[in-house]
């Protein structure tokens, strides 16, 4: 079982683990999941998704277990209209709200209570054909600083970007079903994580705080938290 410390309010935890397991401990790990991840998980063809999928879906199972205090393999889960998961039998204002996000060999797990939570990991390519990407989902002012930077920036500050963009879109559960060029989010060096503006729900803004989380070289990552309130920030080491 995993040791992970309480989860207080105003407080987020997050963890970065590794998907990369070994035989056994694939083995073990889904031992945890239901009939319904197993079929979803033997679908994929590729094994090293396959397993990573496994391995994933098990270890959420085995952290949210040791919050809950319960098996993992008794936890079960429900998905809304566009597929964020929820605890089916932990739906209590106060109860934990989670989400995940899985990149290369790496998954995040952001865990806190009482409000929603989103959180996006991505694997930084230097290589990425970002212009069109910011052109088609980031806003006219989100275009307008990410063009106006130096282009040695501009990588850095598209997944700057993009990483609090999906995890907001994620916490409020809608998912890209929300235009994503309908609000702005800051991107620049100097600006600290926020959401800047929303055009479709002007409150937003005061309802979510964005935060982004130090990871590993080649990695970027952000967490949303539907709180006005201080948002203090947790990771776990691996």
């Amino acid at each position: 079982m995993i040791l992970v410390p309480a989860l207080g309010a105003g407080q987020v935890q997050v963890r970065l683990v590794s998907l990369v397991s070994t035989e056994s401990e694939l083995a073990r790990l889904r031992e945890f999941l239901s009939a319904e991840e197993l079929q979803r998980g033997n679908r994929l063809l590729d094994k090293e998704r396959r397993d990573r999928f496994f391995a994933g879906r098990g270890i959420l199972r085995e952290t949210l277990a040791d919050y809950l205090s319960e098996e993992p393999g008794s936890i079960r889960f429900s998905e809304g209209e566009f597929g964020k998961l929820h605890l089916s039998d932990h739906i209590e204002p106060d109860s934990i709200s989670f989400n995940l996000s899985h990149a290369g060999e790496f998954l995040l797990i952001a865990l806190a209570t009482g409000c929603e939570i989103g959180v996006d990991l991505e694997q930084v390519r230097q290589d990425l054909p970002f212009r069109p990407m910011a052109e088609r989902y980031f806003s006219t002012r989100e275009q307008d600083e990410l063009f106006s930077l130096p282009p040695s920036e501009q990588v850095s500050a598209f997944y700057r970007c993009w990483t609090r963009k999906e995890a907001y879109l994620k916490g409020t559960g809608t998912g890209f079903s929300q235009l994503s060029n309908g609000f702005d989010m800051s991107l620049l060096p100097d600006q600290p994580a926020a959401l800047l503006a929303h055009r479709g729900s002007p409150g937003e803004v005061g309802r979510w705080s964005i935060r982004d989380v130090t990871m590993p070289a080649g990695y970027c990552a952000a967490v949303a938290v539907e709180s006005a309130g201080e948002i203090k920030v947790c990771v776990s080491p691996m």
